[in-house]
């Protein structure tokens, strides 16, 4: 049989796929357990399309390859047509139980177009109708059982301390949200998609008409609206970037003129809670009291937003408010899903553009789709040639802006028709298919999948973690009520020894640390000297724009220079800050290393800590882009450029650098550089162990009183240890075996 007779695999039950296909990931890094793996739909889509473009007009050139040769040794077979042939049934199996992405294969396919034949398979697998996953209802399932479990575990628990925290891990993942933040222009399509999605006319015109306001929709039993107005520090914000917008201004005017702004602009955010039906009043953009709004909650049983589920609705990236522009820009950076809509029939505009790239850049969300609306307004090959003209254009400001061009495939499209969507649900006619919206309705429960089964698998860790302990409590209580009376003594003296042996390894472990962290180089003096770089970068691109305007003799485009300041900024303290924190990485990797050799105790508590560590480094890096101080420093240098006639007398390296000071990227880069966020939460998590020993050390000493002073009691403590643990045992069990 020949690579290409693969048209008709013969199928494979779903035990030998994952057989074959957790040989490919027992090396891997990523690996855990085989059954989480499959639900993770987190198999590698670029192995299997490697392995599938694999044919014999290529086999000789791909088997000659080291990294092909790796592939083949981490799926544990030989170098030879007939293992080749054996693994691409595996894998098209597994594409047809929905194991692999379908998707992201295909992607990977089209990308090895580029230096070899693989159409055929492509076509084939193209053609494959993968198993349909309800992610919903296996998230429910998985987080269902793992509450169960962890209630079992509190009623076999005596301490008190670990109730609680089993009960704080109950708390904590049952409340992991999911946010979809949707952004585009005015006029972009936003209230029909999401009406489409909602499957309702929720923000329909009888509702929430042209909402100029950032609207966040959550789910709630009763159908309400909140309305949170600006506070008096971010109206006085609002006033100082008014300055140099003529737009704003006579805005303000128009607002000092109809109402009177201390009822609304307190010292805390006012809030309020209005009628549904009276919310267009608030929200409209025709309404003035708009410009006051900060931002509205409105909550609704709508079944799209069960399981933590909440929509950022935001106003248009063109709003004349600076603040609620900037007020969208800091949800985005905590969303975990982007919908970003462009009207299929207008092109990719440089607003879009330039703010697609700076998500690119500085976002954590872990998907970032850029919807065409309107499609039932184009041919297919129009849609087609759209999509190929906004991932040209992307790709063109990447490399004009020196970013690497891959980030583009971060991004992926899809083109709807949200009028065909709402058509069919309002009005029972329309072609629901066609819409498309059903592809964009998958791809968020899968995004969302995503997030909560890394959840998941941190809550199995945690509730994995507390079972041990207890397993391994009550196994050192049952070795102490086995003891004969004249042995208690002899094994109270070793508790002891040993309690002080953890407490000198705990001593030591700390002393290290100490030596570790102590560096006689800050590395402030290096990080000054290239925010001094940068403060210089800004100063000579904003003078080569303005002397282009004048020889050219164009009016400076304000819009164009904020553009050009924001983009520098960003760019060089991302650079400067993820450089730090990639040479960060690699001191911590080995620090780990290094302490777990030498003190196993500490491995649980070094796998813990470590995410942690990355979270917080990088939720400072995200402060730092979303901070004041950045706006009122564009907005100070747009107005030293309005004040200066000359501008070869303009000098503004030392206003940027100042500016650059009041955000402490110094100690920041410091503390990245020196691990410090790392060190303060392995001492804390330290304190906690030796606290945990301690009252360990406690109970025991305790218990061997007891048996000491009644034996008899001590045997009906024994039974019942030993049911107790029985139970333990098959909850671990349940846990290894959870999906």
């Amino acid at each position: 049989m020949s690579l290409k007779e693969t048209n008709n695999p013969s199928p494979l039950d779903k035990g030998a796929i994952k057989t074959l296909l957790k040989q490919i990931w027992q090396n891997h890094s990523v690996f855990l357990d085989i059954n989480c793996i499959f639900e993770q739909d987190i198999i590698d889509a670029q192995k299997a399309a490697i392995i599938l473009s694999t044919n014999l007009n290529n086999y000789e050139r791909f088997s000659a390859l080291k990294e092909f040769k790796k592939i083949i040794k981490d799926l544990n077979l030989r170098l030879d047509l007939y293992n080749i042939q054996y693994a691409q049934v595996c894998f098209i199996n597994a594409l047809k139980l929905a194991m692999i992405d379908k998707n992201e294969v295909l992607k990977f396919l089209e990308n090895l177009q580029k230096i070899t034949d693989n159409s055929l398979m492509y076509a084939f697998i193209l053609g494959i109708e993968s198993a349909k996953k309800d992610y919903k209802k296996e998230i429910f399932n998985a987080h269902q059982n793992l509450d169960l479990i962890n209630q079992n575990l509190q009623n076999l628990c005596k301490d008190e301390n670990t109730k609680k925290t089993l009960q704080e891990s109950l708390l904590k993942f049952a409340q992991v949200d999911f946010s979809i933040a949707v952004t585009g222009v005015v006029n972009a399509g936003k209230s029909s998609m999401l009406n489409a999605l909602l499957k309702k006319n929720f923000l329909g015109v009888s509702n929430v008409p042209e909402t100029a306001n950032l609207t966040i929709l959550k789910y709630g039993q009763n159908q309400k609206a909140k309305i949170y107005f600006w506070n008096q520090q971010e109206w006085q914000n609002i006033l100082k970037s008014s300055t140099n917008n003529e737009d704003m201004l006579n805005l303000l005017k128009e607002l000092k003129h109809d109402f009177n702004l201390d009822e609304y602009i307190k010292e805390e955010n006012k809030i309020i809670e209005v009628d549904f039906d009276l919310l267009k009043e608030y929200t409209s953009a025709k309404n003035k009291i708009s410009a006051l709004i900060k931002q509205i909650e409105i909550y609704s049983l709508l079944d799209f937003l069960k399981d933590n589920v909440y929509i950022v609705d935001t106003p248009g990236l063109d709003d004349i408010i600076i603040q609620r522009e900037l007020l969208t820009k800091e949800y985005i950076q905590k969303a975990d899903f982007l919908i970003h809509l462009m009207n299929a029939s207008q092109s990719l505009s440089q607003k879009d553009c330039d703010f697609i790239i700076e998500c690119l850049l500085t976002s954590r969300v872990s998907k970032l789709l850029i919807v065409l609306t309107k499609a039932d307004l184009l041919s297919e090959k129009d849609l087609q040639e759209v999509i190929a003209y906004t991932k040209n254009k992307l790709k063109e400001s990447l490399k004009a802006k020196n970013l690497d061009v891959n980030l583009i495939l971060n991004i992926e499209c899809i083109c709807i028709s949200s009028k065909f969507a709402n058509d069919f649900y309002q009005k029972n006619e329309g072609n629901l298919e066609k819409s498309n919206i059903l592809s964009l309705e998958n791809l968020i429960h899968k995004s969302l999948y995503e997030k909560n089964t890394i959840a998941m698998q941190a809550y199995k860790k945690e509730l994995l973690l507390i079972a041990n302990l207890l397993i391994q409590k009550i196994d050192t209580e049952n070795k102490m009520l086995n003891f004969k009376n004249y042995e208690l003594g002899e094994e109270n003296q070793k508790l002891i020894n040993e309690f002080k042996n953890l407490q000198n390894k705990l001593e030591q472990v700390k002393e290290e640390l100490e030596h570790i962290f102590t560096l006689k180089d800050d590395g402030k003096d290096e990080t000054s000297a290239l925010l001094r770089l940068l403060a210089k970068k800004l100063q000579e691109k904003i003078i080569d724009e303005l002397k282009y305007n004048q020889n050219n003799k164009k009016k400076n485009d304000i819009s164009r220079l904020n553009t050009i300041i924001e983009t520098t900024l960003k760019d060089g303290i991302f650079d400067l800050l993820r450089e730090l924190k990639y040479e960060s990485q690699l001191k911590l990797d080995e620090i780990k290393n290094n302490l777990s050799l030498k003190y196993d105790f500490l491995n649980d508590i070094l796998k813990s800590n470590h995410s942690d560590f990355k979270n917080l480094v990088q939720e400072k890096i995200d402060n730092i882009f979303n901070n004041d101080i950045l706006f009122n420093l564009k907005a100070s240098l747009i107005e030293s450029i309005h004040q200066t006639n000359d501008i070869y007398k303009l000098h503004l390296e030392q206003q940027i650098l100042d500016k650059l000071n009041e955000l402490n990227i110094q100690n920041l880069a410091q503390n990245i550089k020196n691990n410090q966020e790392f060190i303060i939460l392995l001492k804390t998590k330290l304190a906690q162990y030796e606290k945990e020993q301690e009252l360990k050390f406690k109970d025991l000493k305790e218990l061997i009183l007891s048996v000491e002073n009644n034996e008899q009691k001590s045997k009906e403590l024994l039974n019942q240890n030993q049911k107790t643990l029985e139970q333990l045992q098959n909850l671990k069990m349940e846990l290894l075996n959870a999906k």
